[in-house]
């Protein structure tokens, strides 16, 4: 068994106290210990928690007493009964023949039954009985109902007003994607090409009504006395226990600071006075945001089948190169010099002469990027990154070929039925032949596209400096995240 206090809801506090039939006076006060056991209750009105804790349903009322339980030795209600037809002598009047004095016929008395037996009116008694008990039960149920109508209103306003209020303070804001719903303003901030290419991305993330896609809540995030509140509203509570308190700035508007953090570079205590909140907000926002990204863009493929490379391949490729199936090249970008020596042997370039991370870049013959690697540590060779970015492991078809540039030595590691196709050697002549000049020439002025969309990845302000240490937790993700935006903007070869 368990014992629930009165509800604080002064409605609800009423709707128990008609039901117990007991009125508040000298002789009897409500008080924090008075309870009322779950036997009063029927069944669904209770509600038991995941910590098998019972609790009362938000329309409960205590309802099963001596008084509105049927005693098991009363005898059944009796049953509507059909009149018997009267017989034809009931109804004949009996006529007197007495006559008076004068002599003449007195009035005639007639003695009429009425024909309604007893039992038929005790079924109408119980019937008008019966009746009024389902009005009252009707009653309440409309009450209960007003009830939480009324608490629905309440909530409904709560919300209209935060609505308003927040949509006040953002046209209030000199700085907030509002502001910014021009072509031209959302490629200088974000660097995608128009205001519906960043809806369009928008809307495929789905980050929720509150963000709550990027994080998402369990029931261990749920404090304990949720479960044991008297509240006509767990769940409602429940709810917005786990949602946390509302975010102060719209989704739509942390994706737009995240972009322009990456794009122009904003910094957190710059970002957080333009939006008027805390700059840990603005730190808070950043990591998770670029994590769920990763994973959403994760989802698409980026590795073109034959026949689109096939229908998208421009005509210099076709008429010098047509078995092309992607082009590709290693790009490095300086990072923070670690403490560790170790670390900082591993990371230290000789072809920079600096401290750098490395990854592999995969374009189309029509310029997409096809695909993209990790960043691996700057002293890795380029034939060690094809082995471990996962390159070999793509669909390739027989008779592909895959194009590079003069270091990369991996003709005997790709798969069956697929060549490399890379600028000739000098070899052991001083000077080239003049068919290789015209070969070299020709690759070259291809190959050229796969730098070109190295350079649109890293036209990114998060690439142009040193990457910070505190970023190596984020740093692959941000950088395939740079490299799937850049395929949402004007293609490099047109045509």
């Amino acid at each position: 068994m368990s014992f629930f206090a009165f509800p604080k809801s002064p409605e609800r506090r009423k709707q128990w106290i008609h039901a117990i039939c007991r009125d508040e006076g000298k002789q009897w006060q409500i008080t924090p210990d008075t309870k009322v056991c779950s036997l009063h209750f029927r069944q669904e009105d209770l509600r038991t928690s995941l910590n098998s804790r019972q609790y009362i349903a938000e329309r409960g009322v205590p309802s099963r007493f001596a008084w509105s339980v049927p005693s098991p030795t009363k005898r059944k209600a009796p049953t509507e009964r059909v009149s018997v037809p009267m017989k034809k002598k009931l109804f004949t009047p009996e006529v007197s023949s007495e006559t008076n004095d004068e002599g003449s016929t007195a009035p005639e008395t007639v003695h009429v039954d009425s024909g309604i037996p007893d039992s038929a009116c005790q079924t109408s008694e119980m019937d008008q009985i019966k009746r009024i008990q389902e009005l009252e039960i009707q009653l309440l149920q409309a009450q209960q109902e007003l009830t939480s109508l009324r608490l629905e209103n309440t909530e409904l306003k709560r919300k209209l007003a935060e609505s308003a209020s927040q949509q006040e303070e953002i046209s209030s804001r000199l700085f907030s994607l509002d502001r910014f719903k021009s072509d031209a303003d959302i490629s200088f901030y974000t660097g995608l090409p128009n205001y519906a290419t960043f809806t369009a991305i928008y809307e495929f993330l789905n980050s929720g009504e509150d963000c709550e896609n990027i994080r998402p809540w369990s029931s261990s995030d749920v404090p304990e006395e949720f479960y044991n509140s008297d509240s006509s509203n767990e769940e409602e509570e429940v709810q917005a226990a786990k949602k946390g308190r509302r975010r102060k700035i719209r989704p739509v508007d942390e994706f737009f600071i995240v972009l322009c953090r990456l794009r122009r570079g904003f910094s957190e205590r710059h970002l957080a006075n333009l939006y008027g909140v805390a700059q840990s907000t603005i730190s808070r926002m950043f990591i998770p945001w670029i994590n769920f990204m990763y994973l959403k863009f994760g989802q698409v493929c980026f590795w073109p089948s034959k026949e689109v490379i096939q229908k998208t391949m421009p005509a210099d490729f076709k008429e010098k190169f047509p078995s092309t199936r992607i082009v590709i090249d290693c790009t490095e970008v300086f990072c923070e010099m670690p403490s560790s020596l170790l670390l900082n042997s591993e990371l230290f370039s000789s072809y920079k002469n600096h401290v750098t991370l490395k990854g592999l870049v995969g374009i189309s013959p029509s310029g997409a990027i096809t695909f993209v690697s990790q960043l691996y540590t700057g002293s890795i060779s380029d034939r060690e990154i094809v082995l471990r970015s996962g390159l070999l492991s793509q669909a390739f078809d027989d008779g592909d070929s895959v194009m590079a540039d003069k270091g990369f030595q991996i003709q005997d590691i790709l798969p069956l039925g697929v060549s490399l196709n890379i600028p000739p050697f000098l070899g052991g002549n001083s000077q080239m032949s003049a068919e290789d000049v015209v070969r070299t020439q020709q690759i070259a002025s291809v190959r050229i596209h796969v730098e070109r969309a190295i350079n649109k990845i890293k036209n990114v302000w998060i690439w142009e400096g040193v990457v910070p240490l505190s970023l190596f937790g984020v740093v692959n993700q941000m950088w395939t995240v740079c490299a799937f935006l850049c395929n949402t903007q004007d293609p490099l070869i047109s045509g």
